[in-house]
Protein backbone atom coordinates (compact mmCIF):
# COMPACT_ATOMS: atom_id res chain seq x y z
CA UNK A 1 0.00 0.00 0.00
CA UNK A 2 2.58 2.46 0.93
CA UNK A 3 4.45 2.03 -2.19
CA UNK A 4 1.83 2.41 -4.38
CA UNK A 5 1.10 6.17 -2.62
CA UNK A 6 4.85 6.60 -2.94
CA UNK A 7 3.89 6.16 -6.60
CA UNK A 8 1.10 7.97 -6.92
CA UNK A 9 2.76 10.65 -5.17
CA UNK A 10 5.61 10.69 -7.75
CA UNK A 11 3.20 10.52 -10.96
CA UNK A 12 1.53 13.60 -9.63
CA UNK A 13 4.72 15.90 -9.06
CA UNK A 14 6.06 14.70 -12.74
CA UNK A 15 2.72 15.22 -14.56
CA UNK A 16 1.92 18.39 -12.31
CA UNK A 17 5.09 20.42 -13.55
CA UNK A 18 4.61 23.02 -16.19
CA UNK A 19 7.85 21.72 -18.05
CA UNK A 20 8.67 17.83 -17.29
CA UNK A 21 12.08 18.47 -19.14
CA UNK A 22 13.15 20.19 -15.73
CA UNK A 23 13.99 16.73 -15.04
CA UNK A 24 16.42 16.11 -17.84
CA UNK A 25 19.87 14.95 -17.10
CA UNK A 26 22.74 16.70 -18.38
CA UNK A 27 23.41 20.05 -19.49
CA UNK A 28 21.39 22.47 -22.26
CA UNK A 29 18.54 19.74 -21.84
CA UNK A 30 16.38 22.04 -24.02
CA UNK A 31 18.94 22.00 -27.22
CA UNK A 32 18.31 21.07 -30.62
CA UNK A 33 20.99 18.61 -31.03
CA UNK A 34 22.78 17.25 -34.36
CA UNK A 35 24.93 14.60 -34.94
CA UNK A 36 27.48 15.07 -37.32
CA UNK A 37 29.88 11.69 -38.52
CA UNK A 38 33.24 13.40 -37.99
CA UNK A 39 35.76 13.12 -35.16
CA UNK A 40 35.10 16.59 -33.23
CA UNK A 41 38.49 17.94 -34.00
CA UNK A 42 37.08 18.30 -37.75
CA UNK A 43 34.10 19.97 -36.54
CA UNK A 44 35.77 22.38 -34.65
CA UNK A 45 38.34 23.11 -36.93
CA UNK A 46 35.71 23.37 -39.97
CA UNK A 47 33.56 25.68 -37.38
CA UNK A 48 36.66 28.07 -37.08
CA UNK A 49 37.37 28.06 -40.90
CA UNK A 50 33.70 28.82 -41.59
CA UNK A 51 33.56 31.96 -39.29
CA UNK A 52 36.70 33.32 -40.14
CA UNK A 53 36.11 33.00 -43.99
CA UNK A 54 32.38 34.02 -43.78
CA UNK A 55 30.49 36.79 -42.56
CA UNK A 56 29.24 34.69 -39.03
CA UNK A 57 31.94 36.67 -37.19
CA UNK A 58 29.83 37.99 -33.99
CA UNK A 59 31.62 41.74 -34.44
CA UNK A 60 32.36 44.23 -31.46
CA UNK A 61 29.64 45.99 -29.89
CA UNK A 62 29.44 48.26 -27.44
CA UNK A 63 28.07 47.20 -24.06
CA UNK A 64 28.09 48.87 -20.50
CA UNK A 65 30.42 51.40 -22.03
CA UNK A 66 32.95 49.26 -23.12
CA UNK A 67 33.66 47.70 -26.53
CA UNK A 68 32.73 43.74 -26.23
CA UNK A 69 33.66 41.20 -27.89
CA UNK A 70 31.94 37.47 -27.64
CA UNK A 71 34.74 34.69 -28.17
CA UNK A 72 34.20 31.37 -28.26
CA UNK A 73 35.56 28.85 -25.41
CA UNK A 74 36.11 25.56 -23.92
CA UNK A 75 34.08 24.85 -20.78
CA UNK A 76 35.21 22.83 -17.80
CA UNK A 77 32.58 20.14 -18.59
CA UNK A 78 34.11 19.08 -21.60
CA UNK A 79 31.74 21.71 -23.50
CA UNK A 80 33.28 23.87 -26.72
CA UNK A 81 30.62 26.46 -27.40
CA UNK A 82 31.05 28.94 -30.06
CA UNK A 83 29.12 32.55 -31.49
CA UNK A 84 28.09 32.83 -34.38
CA UNK A 85 26.40 36.29 -36.04
CA UNK A 86 23.28 35.74 -38.89
CA UNK A 87 23.78 38.91 -40.86
CA UNK A 88 19.93 38.39 -42.66
CA UNK A 89 18.19 38.00 -39.48
CA UNK A 90 20.33 40.11 -37.35
CA UNK A 91 20.67 37.31 -34.49
CA UNK A 92 23.50 35.72 -33.08
CA UNK A 93 23.64 32.15 -32.77
CA UNK A 94 24.77 30.52 -29.42
CA UNK A 95 25.78 26.71 -29.58
CA UNK A 96 28.11 23.76 -28.26
CA UNK A 97 30.44 20.84 -29.90
CA UNK A 98 30.99 18.11 -27.97
CA UNK A 99 32.60 14.63 -28.88
CA UNK A 100 30.01 11.74 -28.86
CA UNK A 101 31.16 8.79 -29.50
CA UNK A 102 33.88 7.28 -32.09
CA UNK A 103 34.02 9.28 -35.00
CA UNK A 104 31.04 11.24 -34.00
CA UNK A 105 30.27 14.69 -32.66
CA UNK A 106 27.52 16.16 -31.21
CA UNK A 107 26.28 20.29 -32.00
CA UNK A 108 23.71 21.74 -30.06
CA UNK A 109 21.83 24.97 -30.39
CA UNK A 110 21.06 25.99 -27.37
CA UNK A 111 19.78 29.98 -28.08
CA UNK A 112 19.58 33.16 -30.51
CA UNK A 113 19.75 36.87 -29.38
CA UNK A 114 18.03 39.25 -31.58
CA UNK A 115 20.19 42.50 -31.99
CA UNK A 116 23.68 43.43 -30.81
CA UNK A 117 22.96 43.93 -27.47
CA UNK A 118 22.85 41.22 -25.32
CA UNK A 119 20.24 40.65 -22.35
CA UNK A 120 17.74 38.98 -24.68
CA UNK A 121 18.84 35.28 -24.52
CA UNK A 122 15.90 32.57 -25.66
CA UNK A 123 16.35 29.51 -25.41
CA UNK A 124 15.49 26.92 -28.00
CA UNK A 125 12.65 24.58 -27.62
CA UNK A 126 11.61 26.15 -24.30
CA UNK A 127 11.45 30.69 -25.10
CA UNK A 128 10.37 30.35 -28.55
CA UNK A 129 7.40 29.74 -30.17
CA UNK A 130 7.45 26.24 -32.26
CA UNK A 131 7.00 28.59 -35.90
CA UNK A 132 10.56 30.51 -34.04
CA UNK A 133 11.96 27.50 -33.14
CA UNK A 134 11.72 26.12 -36.63
CA UNK A 135 12.89 29.31 -38.24
CA UNK A 136 15.96 29.12 -36.19
CA UNK A 137 16.25 25.52 -36.41
CA UNK A 138 16.30 26.10 -40.42
CA UNK A 139 18.65 29.17 -40.29
CA UNK A 140 21.10 27.26 -38.08
CA UNK A 141 21.29 24.23 -40.80
CA UNK A 142 21.95 26.23 -43.44
CA UNK A 143 24.54 28.04 -42.18
CA UNK A 144 26.21 25.66 -40.17
CA UNK A 145 25.16 22.22 -40.23
CA UNK A 146 25.30 21.77 -43.67
CA UNK A 147 28.56 23.26 -44.37
CA UNK A 148 30.44 20.66 -42.08
CA UNK A 149 29.47 17.44 -43.77
CA UNK A 150 27.83 14.10 -42.38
Amino acid sequence: MRYKIVNLVFLIIVFSCKDVNKFSAGSYPYAEVFEIKLPKDKVIYKIDSLKTNTDLQVPPFEWAGRETLLQDKTLKNGYIVFYIFIKESNQIMYFYVREDVLDKTRIGLISIQNGLSLGNWQEINKDLSKEENEQSTKLFKEKIISKLGR
